[in-house]
């Protein structure tokens, strides 16, 4: 699934565009004949070559959603380049799809998925792949420069601001773990079927997280006898990941499925739904039950 989605990635980045005049009826071809229907169509000029594109899209495969690009960004921002007619297997459908529509539009590009893009991406049993697409804006060089250093300057601000939390969620993480042993969780411990063992400090108000949805999670992870090995806190930025999908250890696929957006909560993972025998090296030895401190900041 990793390398699905870093091909999808990867592929998009290596799109090709023209320019269009938008038509009205609800489902058109691309370029290279890809199926294309408007769910939402507003009036408005198409994007042309070298504008940037503002938008964000997911990948169903039928009703599974295989990929959400909300769990990395917020918008994909993105300069359109040339595309050309081709063989649809060389093509790229959602930049040809994107160059159909206008700012405030959504639409659904349809590709079939032929015996040689199942190997590439690693999945059998798929037969066609559908993009979701809403193209939020349109702009040219210089005000998407001008958006850029506005980001640039609240991540700054975001990031410095994180990482004097992470100290204060370092010593809270310590108190929890020093508790968890003497016991004084033991009355409201819950363990499932697995071997998982959670403590709800606070249950949030939020919706629960479905298999397939993006979920974004603060956690700060730590071996049994207090090391730290990894949090997001010092990174400035939340973890997004997709809930169900075999995208973290089983642990917090399962864990975080019992959770509400809005909670507090500490995690004991055993060995086997963490990382195994082998461990992540150098940081997590083999057969480590590991403990996340984490806090569900949105379900989408």
């Amino acid at each position: 699934m990793k390398n699905f989605l870093f091909t999808l990635t990867l592929a998009f980045m290596l799109l090709m565009g023209i320019t269009g005049c938008k038509q009205n009826n609800s489902v058109q071809k691309t370029l290279n004949g890809f199926d294309f229907e408007f769910i939402q169509n507003e009036s408005g000029d198409s994007p042309k070559e070298g504008d940037y594109v503002y938008f964000r899209y997911y990948v169903k495969n039928g009703d599974s959603t295989l990929f959400s690009s909300t769990m990395q960004n917020d918008l994909i921002r993105f300069k359109l380049p040339k595309i050309e007619k081709q063989e649809p297997k060389n093509a790229q459908p959602m930049l040809e799809a994107i160059y159909l529509m206008s700012k405030g539009d959504s639409g659904v590009v349809h590709q079939i998925v032929d015996e040689e893009m199942k190997k590439v991406i690693g999945i059998q049993d798929i037969e066609k792949l559908s993009f979701y697409i809403a193209l939020v804006d349109v702009k040219d060089e210089a005000a998407y420069k001008t958006d850029m250093e506005a980001e640039q300057a609240k991540a700054e601000e975001r990031r410095v601001s994180m990482q004097g939390e992470a100290a204060a969620v370092a010593e809270k993480v310590k108190t929890i773990l020093a508790d968890f042993k003497a016991g004084k969780f033991d009355a409201s411990l819950l363990k499932t079927e697995s071997g998982l063992r959670y403590i709800v400090h606070e249950a949030g108000n939020g919706a629960k997280a479905q298999a397939g949805s993006p979920v974004s999670v603060h956690y700060y992870g730590t071996l049994m006898d207090g090391t730290r090995f990894d949090d997001s806190w010092s990174r400035g930025d939340a973890f997004k990941f997709m809930l169900g999908q075999g995208q973290v250890i089983p642990g917090w696929d399962e864990g975080v499925a019992n959770l509400n957006e809005g909670a507090k909560a500490t995690l004991i993972v055993p060995a086997a739904l963490g990382y195994g025998a082998e461990g992540a090296p150098p940081t997590i030895p083999g057969n480590s039950e590991l403990m996340f401190y984490i806090e569900v900041q949105k379900v989408n």
